[in-house]
């Protein structure tokens, strides 16, 4: 009886609890001037991200653990028994045209062949290696370089450089593409993110997959920025490549005839 009798009283205990780290959350987000939807507002309760302090998400729930594949462990075999091994990180974000990854080491190669890219897109401002640009220039990848700060710190990603990163993934004479940063996780996590939202993925499955790759380093500035990105700085090209659906002109319907006017049709429909 009684357990029952105290079970409202926990629900409502659980709400106090909930109401008061979402409102810490929105207090964090105006103190740094950040927007403060309902959505990023809860999905940052509900979420560990490395740049919150822990005395404003300490009692978040289900905070998230490491989805990344697990490392792969590798064998050495004779010619065309070895295993291709993929970089950390890697995925398809567009079966056949769009991929991302983490810095691409020597025994990733020949993985990097079979997906027979033509670009590569390096979002990290070190020089590159001299076997790396051999790779590319033997296979025939041609290779981008545009740095995208990392939000960390007092540092933030600069739209203007979004953009130029964007301008080379929508166009789709780079294609097979591949984005990589140091981790395969924030840089590469935001231009991921920015593409999804031209492709009309709602939010929730954006932060889900941002989550993915870049857990248990999640960074709120990242999600931050990708949310509230200005997509029509480069729509113009989403729409000639074909990443956005063109919108169809429909005429306006023709307006009903005028009481003055169905007099006469009336009288010229009899003269018929």
């Amino acid at each position: 009886m009684s357990a029952v009798n105290d079970a409202p009283e926990a629900v409502g205990e659980t709400q106090t609890a909930r109401s008061s780290i979402v409102t810490t959350i929105k207090n964090y987000l105006v103190a740094y001037g950040l927007p403060t939807s309902s959505l990023l507002t809860q999905h940052a309760t509900e979420h560990h991200h490395e740049d919150v302090p822990d005395e404003v998400a300490k009692d978040a729930e289900d905070l998230a653990k490491t989805r990344t594949p697990s490392p792969i462990t590798e064998t050495i075999a004779p010619g065309r028994l070895r295993s291709l091994f993929p970089p950390s990180n890697y995925g398809a974000v567009v079966s056949g045209a769009v991929y991302r990854s983490s810095y691409p080491q020597p025994k990733n190669y020949e993985f990097l062949q079979s997906l027979k890219l033509k670009t590569v897109i390096t979002l990290v401002p070190e020089e590159i290696s001299p076997e790396y640009r051999a790779f590319m220039k033997s296979s025939g990848i041609q290779h981008f370089q545009v740095h995208i700060n990392a939000n960390k710190g007092g540092v933030r990603v600069q739209s203007c450089d979004m953009n130029r990163a964007l301008n080379i993934v929508l166009d789709r004479s780079n294609h097979p593409l591949l984005i990589h940063c140091n981790k395969g996780k924030h840089r590469t996590g935001c231009l991921t993110a920015t593409l999804r939202r031209i492709q009309g993925f709602d939010m929730e499955t954006i932060h889900e997959e941002y989550h993915t790759y870049s857990d248990p380093k999640a960074r709120f500035w990242d999600e931050v920025f990708f949310e509230n990105f200005d997509l029509n700085t480069v729509m113009w090209l989403a729409r000639r490549e074909g990443w956005i659906m063109p919108t169809v002109d429909v005429a306006p319907p023709s307006p009903p005839p005028s009481p003055s006017v169905i007099p006469l049709l009336g009288i010229a429909k009899s003269a018929a």
